[in-house]
């Protein structure tokens, strides 16, 4: 057999690097899409809400734009919050659960003991200048400490003692602390939230069964037993005969809707808005001024904004590895989209009033700031998830000169010293123990 000459070598091997720049350009830093929702709907809202309150009335008692600078306060706190918490990493939160949820529970004691009262019902702490609603607060608390919870204990989320028992106490004590206010709204909400993590997390699907049984049969006594929620009950199944009284609500911003139509009246116009005939237009039923000014274009818009804040929410949490941060993600998605559908379905009086408003549009301080650190938590997830990816897959960039240098340098000074630096530091050394891997 001839030798092989040096001409007929076979060429080396280049080692195979793909070209990941175009994949990589692609991941975002956080969540554009769910930033331009929210950044339409707080937008949308400001004007909703100057429709809303600018009428004959609030013009000639005093300031008819007294309620939009309030709500343009409000709005500057919130992004400000929103960007504060983009940036701050979600698990520098899970140390501070347990003192969070504990804090809550005091402010919701407070609240019923030193509350402003307002409507029958204590719901606010009047600090100077804001009112803080409590309530609020417990939503997202409760959602970290689910998150927390759920995530830590694992694969035992399967055992009834362990997936029920503790999140069921929590649970109980804020609904109880908030049926004391009295606020039903907020209950459901927690409840909702508790037994669509757990159904999430893996628990078994008996268990969650059995407490939806029970829980509906407690939830008809609480509403049997009160006449206020038997009343609403009542008018949301007939409001029109029940327009003079706690159906009025639901009957305006049923007429509110239907008088807009496709396109709407316009903004600033409308005969429910501008003569003061749906009250809480600016809260509870800015779902109502939305329908009468801007037709179901407007309404339609504002549902499509929500549905997408609900996709992006989910997509954060299926690509998001860490437990607690998918379980947070999970459960702020599900808090902002449980809101948004009740408040809606009120508006058009598919379910009794609940006292909840619509994220990001309706006025209310407490609502917006809580819903603004939300979202600023979830697109801090999103941009955790975006930097893990790149630092997996791109290749470290090439050290520069200088930092080459200042590494030869930190070398050269925690080099092991020798001659007689090495005898006087004799004394000092320590024999360093073998770890068991080095050992096996």
């Amino acid at each position: 057999m001839a030798a092989t000459t040096p001409d007929m070598a076979a060429p080396a091997r280049r080692e195979y690097t793909p070209d990941l720049s175009r994949e990589l350009g692609r991941v975002a830093p956080w969540d554009f899409p769910l930033l331009a929702a929210v950044v339409l709907l707080m937008g949308l809202g400001a004007v909703m809400v100057y429709s809303a309150t600018i009428n004959e009335a609030t013009q000639l008692v005093g300031d008819g734009a007294a309620k939009l600078k309030v709500h343009l306060m409000h709005l500057s706190l919130g992004v400000g919050l929103l960007v504060a918490f983009t940036f701050v990493d979600y698990k520098k939160l899970r140390p501070l659960v347990y003192p969070a949820l504990l804090g809550v529970i005091f402010l919701l004691v407070f609240v019923i003991v030193a509350g402003v009262e307002a409507g029958n019902a204590r719901r606010w702490l009047a600090l100077p200048g804001f009112n803080v609603q409590p309530a609020e607060l417990a939503k997202l608390g409760f959602v970290l400490f689910l998150a927390h919870s759920i995530a830590k204990k694992g694969g035992r989320i399967r055992q009834f003692t362990v997936a029920f028992v503790p999140h069921f106490m929590v649970c109980s004590v804020l609904i109880l602390l908030a049926l004391f206010q009295p606020d039903f709204g907020t209950s459901v909400i927690l409840v909702v939230l508790m037994f669509t993590m757990l159904f999430a997390a893996g628990t078994r699907v008996s268990y969650i069964t059995l407490f939806v049984f029970v829980g509906g049969f407690l939830a008809f006594q609480a509403i049997a037993s009160n006449d206020m929620r038997l009343g609403r009950v009542l008018a949301s199944i007939d409001p029109w005969a029940h327009r003079d009284g706690r159906g009025y609500h639901m009957v305006a911003s049923q007429i509110a809707i239907g008088s807009g139509g496709v396109t709407g009246q316009g903004i600033g116009y409308g005969g429910q808005t501008l003569t003061g005939l749906l009250p809480e237009g600016e809260t509870d039923f800015i779902v109502g001024v939305i329908g009468e000014q801007l037709g179901a274009i407007g309404m339609i818009l504002i549902g499509a904004a929500f549905m997408l804040i609900v996709y992006r929410g989910m997509r954060i949490a299926a690509r998001t590895e860490e437990a607690f941060g998918r379980f947070l993600a999970f459960g702020i998605t599900l808090l902002l989209g449980l809101q948004a559908v009740i408040n809606m379905l009120v508006a058009v009086a598919l379910i009794p009033t609940k006292g909840l408003t619509l994220p990001f549009v309706s006025y209310g301080g407490s609502s917006m700031l809580v819903n603004a650190i939300a979202v600023g938590i979830l697109l801090n997830i999103s941009r955790s998830h975006g930097i893990a990816t790149v630092r997996a897959y791109a290749p470290p960039p090439a050290p520069t000169a200088a930092k080459r240098k200042k590494d030869a340098v930190r070398r050269q000074q925690t080099a092991a010293p020798t001659g007689w630096r090495a005898l006087l530091r004799w004394p000092l050394r320590k024999k360093r123990r073998q770890t068991l891997e080095e050992v096996l």
